[in-house]
């Protein structure tokens, strides 16, 4: 259930946002028109011109079919617990606006979806139906003087170089750049942001809601941003402040060594954890999920390295490693494992502890690790042209701990100037109780994108 507060806001934007474009369009044609007519009578042409040379419409039209293999998994038993679905079809119409008027921005992208799915809970099979009008993104932005620009909107905010993970970026944890078929929905930030020059700029940068986000733990997030932009390198650094939570300081970096060689790298470090760990307990409860580091004085870092390789082709490969210092070693993944089976046994025990399994379930699937374990390598293939028009992205990204890894391919097809076809495919190795297949063993997507 969506709270009052953001549907007052997405109500808002979107009564807005058809004002901004029914306006300049209803009055488009008749601007000729005007352009004769006396001033006096027409003081709104103008703002009228303005307004329609300022407006930009973008509307796409997807259809998105999933297919997943749901991993038979202590973390899910008989899917009773996070109700996967099977397969599942969903509709989307994708409209994307923008409206510049003098020195103000106003974008905004709404989403209208149909969905259509299947899913089976302890062998039963069902079917679902659900519609949904929802705005995922949009941003009023004013620029106060040729250097200052101030903002508030609902963003994605993404930055950085690397395609594993994005250590550096507080606000967000999936990139965006591991499923190309994914709209990524945005929090609620309000920025002020200066620019010194074409090298240098600053951002001062509050997290005031989770917008549109799904996320039942949010938390408000204060950040500073610095920005280096040069011929063959670039930077940033970021410091951020989340409510109940130690500072946290972020980088990240990249310079070209030749034209067909880049490296890069993120990083992070923070003082203490709040990463839940599994504690043994006496008694018959076994088992508790608690966030022993929280005010520890260790200091964690994350810290990600990548190079990219250019073919004289055009295709590329790039590699990654990721150390995530905040991650389970071998002993607490072995605990990590005991927990969570003895936690399915109390959720399907229909007894007094099934309340207790639940609540160990659920801490166990949010235990705040955007990895499991502390080591892992991606190598990833892209290729642009593979044939005509049909780019190739594939990759497989390895946990060194557990030996597991996580298959990734994606195929899109240009099929004429209006329609891009996309096939993408994933596969965890390793089992359940690996760092990868707790959930899903495997992934299947196809989509179909309409531009008009």
């Amino acid at each position: 259930m969506l709270s009052p507060i953001k549907i007052i806001i997405q109500i808002s934007v979107l009564l807005i946002l058809f004002f901004c474009m029914a306006l300049p369009r209803a009055f488009g044609n008749n601007i000729d028109e005007l352009q004769h007519a006396d001033d006096a009578v027409c003081p709104y042409k103008t703002l009228l011109e303005k307004l329609d040379q300022g407006f930009e419409l973008n509307v796409k039209a997807s259809a998105l079919g999933e297919i997943n293999g749901i991993a038979t998994s202590n973390q899910n038993p008989q899917n009773r617990f996070a109700k996967l679905s099977d397969n599942g079809m969903v509709f989307t119409l994708k409209p994307d606006m923008s409206l510049a008027y003098e020195n103000w921005l106003l974008t905004a992208k709404p989403r209208f979806s149909f969905e259509q799915t299947e899913y089976t809970i302890d062998g039963n099979t069902k079917n679902a139906s659900d519609k949904n009008v929802e705005i995922i993104e949009f941003q009023v932005r004013r620029q106060l003087s040729e250097s200052l620009f101030a903002s508030y909107g609902w963003e994605n905010l993404q930055w950085g170089p690397s395609f594993l993970y994005s250590p550096s970026n507080p606000f967000f944890n999936d990139n965006g750049k591991k499923n190309p078929v994914k709209d990524l929905e945005g929090k609620g930030f309000l920025k002020l942001i200066f620019v010194h020059d074409f090298s240098w700029s600053a951002s001062l940068i509050y997290n005031t809601d989770k917008g549109a986000f799904d996320e039942s733990d949010f938390k408000k997030t204060y950040a500073l941003k610095i920005d280096y932009s040069g011929d063959e390198s670039y930077a940033g650094l970021i410091l951020s402040h989340k409510d109940n939570q130690k500072i946290k300081l972020g980088a990240f970096g990249g310079t070209t060594l030749t034209d067909a060689v880049i490296i890069y790298g993120e990083a992070a470090i923070q003082q203490g954890s709040c990463a839940l760990f599994p504690v043994a307990v006496q008694g018959p409860l076994a088992w508790e999920m608690n966030a022993v580091r929280e005010d520890d004085h260790t200091l964690y870092t994350t810290l990600l390295a990548g190079i990219g390789y250019t073919f004289e082709s055009g295709d590329s490969m790039t590699f990654e490693y990721l150390y995530y210092g905040q991650g389970y070693d071998s002993r607490q993944a072995s605990d990590f494992y005991q927990l969570k089976n003895d936690a399915a046994d109390f959720y399907c025990s229909q007894t007094a502890l099934s309340g207790y399994g639940t609540l160990l379930l659920g801490k166990s699937a949010q235990n705040q690790l955007d990895f499991l374990r502390q080591n892992y390598f991606m190598v990833q293939y892209t290729n642009d042209d593979i044939i005509d028009d049909v780019d190739l992205i594939s990759r497989v990204t390895f946990c060194l701990d557990d030996g597991s890894s996580r298959l990734y391919s994606s195929v899109s097809c240009d099929l004429n100037d209006h329609m891009e076809l996309k096939l993408a495919g994933m596969m965890n190795t390793g089992g359940a109780d690996a760092s990868f297949g707790t959930f899903l063993d495997y992934q299947v997507q196809l989509a179909v994108e309409y531009f008009f």
